[in-house]
């Protein structure tokens, strides 16, 4: 055996559960493709800047997912302050009312939108989660009667769970995800040093116990009967006593050959659609605003942050980094139909917003990405209907990831999926010796 565990994948989610499962004692070799770690939060150095695959900020800060991964590893995650969210209405930034207190003060809706919109989000919280999740938020809300509550809802699921069609969003995501943040003392935090810190973390607590290899892809798996085997990569088979397999859930039916797994299980992994979108990353040559709290448009619902404001370090002296997410359905990315409008009503919208910015870039990232988390809070893809972390045929081959049944959405779906299948796998292990 090469090692007690093989991670594929150096995602957050495999580094995690490769980082927990090594600082239990057992050996850990990671395999990942790419030259690089971090997946779709890997990073990269730019003329100084520090350039994120965009927005990175942590839900919940110190009480959130990460920070619980890195806890069982004995580390402390440290977190920039944040600055408070704002809402870009009627030509100018107001405070985002995110939450009963601000909706019932807020000068953005009139009197009786207010107790609407209240009783909306008010009716979420009250009710049980699981009888929410088959359900829309525009199911829950009766479509909304006054077009500003629809619009705030539409604003609030997207930067809450990146799903703005209300048609198209689960209540039950949305509304596990206000029960969270009501009981969170810390509504969001940017890592010191972004995802840098928390991929150099993680690969550092990897090596205590174990190898990362990159550049290796995978090109199968050798399954007999119930077990997996062996990992084919390269030149040669690596062995392990479990496997760990963290590359999006779309991507496992391939390493497998025909009727190594059960037909329901590879309909729907290959039917888990991702959310999708523009991202815009630009390097300024100069600063435009202080601001350092998410900034969010309402029509179109886009979402961006100065980074360089929250944590300096992200950019050189005297300069500034801003990126800029446009969330949009994923058939609309992956067929490109109508991309380049959206791409230029983006631009414009920030044209509008920051008069000026143009002028001041000096260099500037676009990506029109088919994947940014693994999948949509649809009703159809909440959390009880996700694949789980194993498979029913195979004994010692989980699943990790941001698509897996695991709580959240995006970066908190695969610290979460890391904490229970590192859990799995020591107790597959431990069973197994005895």
């Amino acid at each position: 055996m090469d090692a007690d565990v093989l991670v594929i994948g150096g995602g957050y989610a495999g580094l995690s559960a490769g980082a927990l499962l090594a600082n239990r004692g057992l050996s850990v070799i990671l395999l990942e493709r790419s030259p690089h770690l971090g997946g779709r939060a890997s990073f990269a150095e730019r003329d100084g800047f520090l350039v994120e695959y965009g927005l990175h900020a942590n839900r919940f800060a110190s009480q959130g997912a990460a920070a619980e991964v890195f806890r069982r590893l004995g580390r402390e995650l440290e977190f920039m302050p944040v600055g408070e969210p704002e809402l870009w209405w009627e030509g100018r930034f107001q405070p985002l009312p995110n939450s009963v207190p601000k909706i019932l003060k807020t000068p953005l809706l009139p009197p009786q939108a207010r107790a609407e919109a209240v009783a909306h989000l008010l009716k979420l919280v009250a009710l049980p989660v699981r009888s929410l999740y088959p359900r829309s938020l525009h199911d829950i809300t009766g479509g909304c009667r006054r077009k500003e509550v629809r619009t705030l809802l539409q604003v609030l699921s997207g930067i809450g769970i990146i799903a703005p069609d209300l048609k198209r969003s689960s209540a039950g995501e949305f509304a596990a995800f206000l029960k969270k943040a009501l009981r969170s003392r810390e509504k969001v935090g940017y890592p010191k040093g972004g995802t840098r810190a928390i991929i150099t973390g993680l690969k550092g607590e990897l090596e205590r116990n174990g190898e990362v290899r990159t550049g290796i892809s995978v090109t199968g798996l050798k399954v007999r009967g119930s077990l997996v085997e062996g990992v084919e990569a390269k030149d040669r088979v690596w062995s392990a006593k479990a496997v760990v397999c963290a590359i999006p859930l779309r991507d496992v039916p391939s390493l497998f050959g025909e009727g190594d797994l059960p037909p329901d299980f590879v309909r729907k992994y290959k039917a888990l659609e991702p959310t999708a979108g523009i991202i815009l990353d630009l390097g300024l040559r100069g600063r435009l605003t202080e601001r350092s709290g998410l900034l969010v448009t309402a029509e179109p619902v886009t979402m961006g942050q100065f980074t360089s404001n929250i944590d300096p370090s992200t950019a050189p002296p005297g300069k500034a980094l801003l990126s800029w997410f446009y969330p949009l359905p994923f058939w609309k990315v992956s067929e490109r139909e109508g991309l380049e409008e959206e791409e230029k009503r983006l631009r414009g919208l920030l044209q509008e917003i920051f008069p000026g910015l143009w002028d001041l870039v000096e260099w500037e990232r676009c990506m029109h990405l088919e994947m940014v988390d693994g999948f949509l809070p649809s009703p159809e893809q909440s959390l009880p209907y996700r694949p789980g972390f194993t498979v029913p045929t195979l004994k010692n081959f989980f699943l990790c990831g941001d698509a897996t049944a695991a709580p959240g959405t995006g970066g908190d779906t695969a610290f979460n999926s890391a904490l229970a299948v590192a859990d799995l796998v020591e107790g597959y292990l431990r069973g197994k010796s005895h």
